[in-house]
């Protein structure tokens, strides 16, 4: 089966990760083989943009299909570093569980949405987060299956699978901008 997502930042590229793993075969057997990382690709260490976006605007970012073996997926952890003049470099990840679960079929697609990171500051979130950011989970489904269709011709139907990153009660969580 294939997995679809976007992937990118926005107002400026912030480099992330939520890492995914198989849970469970079809059938429900539990099973921990595969894994990934869902990251955006940035222009460099200096370049704060996204390298050769499929899409620009407010949001910026790629498109990808990831061919997985067919099962339950989890994605239950994300990451992300920083740093500053004088400062160590920081690491940051996530205080309050969540579970975003997906299943890959096979022959089919599954989209999970698009994982975005955004700065926080000049928003209403600035006093929690300070500079941290945050992460727009949301369904680009319109923009997204154009460009995937485009990248793989063969992909048919592609069943969505946009988890509500709202109930699990995280501030960096987001499905709308603040």
């Amino acid at each position: 089966g294939f997995l679809v997502y976007a992937v990118g930042t926005i107002a400026i590229g912030m480099h992330f990760d939520f890492s995914y793993r198989r849970v469970a075969l079809p059938d429900g057997t539990p099973i921990q083989d595969w894994k990934g990382s869902i990251e955006p690709t940035l222009g460099g260490a200096w370049v704060l943009k996204i390298k050769s976006p499929d899409f620009t605007g407010r949001e910026s970012g790629h498109v990808v299909i990831r061919r997985l073996p067919p099962g339950n997926y989890l994605i239950d952890q994300f990451a992300f570093a920083g740093g500053g003049m004088g400062m160590g470099a920081i690491s940051w990840s996530s205080a309050v569980p969540f579970a975003i679960r997906f299943a890959i079929k096979s022959g089919a697609a599954t989209y999970i949405g698009s994982f975005m990171r955004a700065p926080s500051l000049g928003t209403p979130m600035e006093p929690q987060l300070n500079a941290a950011g945050y992460f727009l989970i949301a369904d680009r489904s319109t923009r997204d299956f154009p460009i995937a269709r485009a990248k793989v011709p063969a992909l048919a139907a592609i069943t969505t699978e946009v988890t509500d990153v709202t109930q699990f009660g995280s501030i960096v969580l987001r499905r709308d901008e603040p």
